[in-house]
């Protein structure tokens, strides 16, 4: 972690649910200082892709308890995603720009609530570098595999964790269990539209993944 910097307070962001055609996409944010630092290597906090969905649960659960003010999130449901990726699409933008949003979002929330100045995000592809700078006097690192900085892996575990949260609701809502993955879910889309029509797919998915045309075509 030294080798990304030596920062002793800042903030990690990271999101889950970019790659899952099914879901709600996820960004969220998590405050560290000396303290709980040390805490969180303790308990074992690691990248949560890395790691099973039952243990991502505890540890998540185990952060709200111990350290919820230090954890921020945003997250687009998808119908609200699909309603604003069409209007980037008319601006000349994709679906990067929601990514950035979301992570300008919860920097700019934590940064407000604690005196830091530093933020790491772990580096997605976005053109536009500048747009991730927030209003406040902040400085944000985009880095490869940010998930090797505590701050950014907890963040992962607690994005992980609300998208599958969103999942499981989506999947309760409609009587379907919606697959993780963007590959290898055209049955089960199919399935879902057979049962549910096809204006009901805005509500779970993310339309602009290539997978739509396979599931409607």
């Amino acid at each position: 972690m030294n080798e990304i910097h030596n920062w002793k307070r800042w903030i990690g962001t990271d999101e889950s649910g970019k790659g899952d055609y099914f879901g709600p996409l996820v960004v969220a944010g998590v405050y560290v200082e000396p303290e709980c630092r040390c805490k969180l290597l303790e308990i074992g906090i690691t990248d949560g892709k890395k790691i099973s969905n039952s243990l991502v649960r505890k540890l998540a659960d185990w952060m709200w308890i111990n350290y919820e003010g230090h954890i921020q999130i945003e997250e687009k449901m998808p119908d609200e995603y699909n309603k604003e990726y069409d209007n980037l699409i008319i601006r000349g933008e994709n679906s990067s720009r929601i990514l950035a949003n979301l992570h300008i979002s919860v920097i700019q929330t934590l940064s407000k609530r604690f005196e830091v100045k530093h933020a790491l995000v772990d580096k997605f592809p976005y053109n536009d570098k500048t747009s991730l700078i927030p209003q406040q006097d902040i400085k944000i690192k985009l880095v490869t595999k940010g998930e090797r900085d505590i701050a950014v892996a907890a963040a992962s575990i607690i994005a992980r964790d609300r998208f599958l949260a969103g999942m499981e609701s989506l999947s309760n809502k409609y009587e379907f269990q919606l697959p993780r993955g963007a590959s290898q879910v055209i049955d089960a889309g199919r399935e879902f539209v057979k049962l549910n029509g096809e204006e009901s797919l805005r509500n779970v998915a993310k339309l602009h993944f290539r997978t739509t045309q396979q599931v409607i075509g």
